[in-house]
């Protein structure tokens, strides 16, 4: 029987080594930006990386395929068939947590990422950034995950790795964070939790 804490999870340096953005960012699109323009591979990236920091972080806009590759020019369809084969590897032990825990994803990373994934298995719910038009270093974010949840901040524990994303903003309005990466999130879950991996 579930209780009625929510256990949140970030997604990129938490529960993946964040391969799937590098590989869409520095690879397939650069790839077919290259292509397009009749130019080489390490030009396109460089023109396509010096693009990603005039938009940054701080912007929605940055963590959307779409939004790059219309910018760029570049054909959508044949975007999502170079990246079909692209997954999230996420540990199939997760499904212990859902016998204890409502699970949730709170990330940066777009619905778009993540419909290549088979996270929807392991997760009572997905929050994006995307679609709640905040980055997580923006405490309306957590705001609006916490009154989706309809619980009291309290009553969320969330696991992530970024010191201000993960802990900084999510702790000050009242939510229980730890920081935990790739290689310490079983010892860390265990000692939030009580829960082996």
């Amino acid at each position: 029987m579930k209780g009625n804490e929510t256990l949140s999870l970030d997604l990129c340096g938490t529960l993946d080594d964040c391969n799937v953005y590098n590989h869409m960012w520095y690879s397939v699109i650069p790839e077919m930006y290259a292509e397009a323009k009749g130019m080489n591979f390490e030009k396109a990236k460089s023109a396509v990386t010096k693009a990603y920091k005039e938009v940054g972080p701080s912007e929605i806009e940055w963590y959307l395929p779409s939004y790059w590759i219309n910018r760029f020019g570049l054909n959508y369809e044949e975007f999502l068939k170079k990246c079909e084969n692209v997954r999230v590897q996420v540990p199939y032990e997760l499904k212990k947590l859902k016998n204890k825990y409502r699970l949730i994803l709170s990330t940066n990373v777009s619905k778009e990422v993540l419909k290549f994934s088979l996270l929807e298995n392991f997760f009572d719910e997905i929050y994006s950034s995307v679609d709640l038009g905040y980055p997580k270093k923006d405490e309306r974010f957590w705001k609006a995950v916490i009154d989706k949840e309809n619980v009291k901040p309290f009553e969320i524990v969330h696991l992530g790795d970024d010191y201000v994303y993960d802990y900084l903003i999510p702790s000050s309005l009242g939510i229980r964070s730890k920081l935990s990466d790739l290689k310490h999130f079983r010892f860390n879950l265990f000692y939030v939790t009580g829960i082996r991996l």
